[in-house]
């Protein structure tokens, strides 16, 4: 809806829009997730396709993201994970600590194995 998203006005052969962060103090980040534009299935062509992600001036990551489906009911399908390590311990935690799991739809097959759980 409308106060969850916004949108930059796009206008060829002008300077890309920026976003800037400042992390106030020195950190690790292992991972970056990017939203792009969700609004609907019609608006979808609107979100960011090529992103450049700069630390202290440093390209870090420059690439094409994923178009988001235009829809809810598939929340992983509107975020691009853009992933700074490889360390398994460090992934391990992003994991654990993801909430993203909470918004996902439960799959038929997940609900048996709830349920049979549930019964025992």
């Amino acid at each position: 809806d409308d106060l969850h998203v916004w949108l930059a006005p796009f206008f060829p052969g002008r300077q890309a829009h920026t976003i800037t962060v400042d992390l106030e103090r020195t950190v690790s980040v292992s991972m970056i997730r990017i939203w792009n534009y969700n609004k609907s299935r019609l608006h979808s062509s609107r979100g960011v396709r090529d992103l450049e992600i700069l630390l202290d001036g440093t390209p870090v990551f420059t690439g094409e993201i994923r178009r988001a489906p235009g829809t809810l009911t598939e929340p992983e399908e509107a975020c691009e994970h853009i992933l700074f390590t490889q360390d398994e311990a460090v992934l391990q935690a992003v994991e654990e600590h993801d909430w993203l799991p909470e918004y996902l739809p439960v799959e038929e097959d997940d609900e048996d194995e709830e349920e049979e759980e549930e019964e025992e």
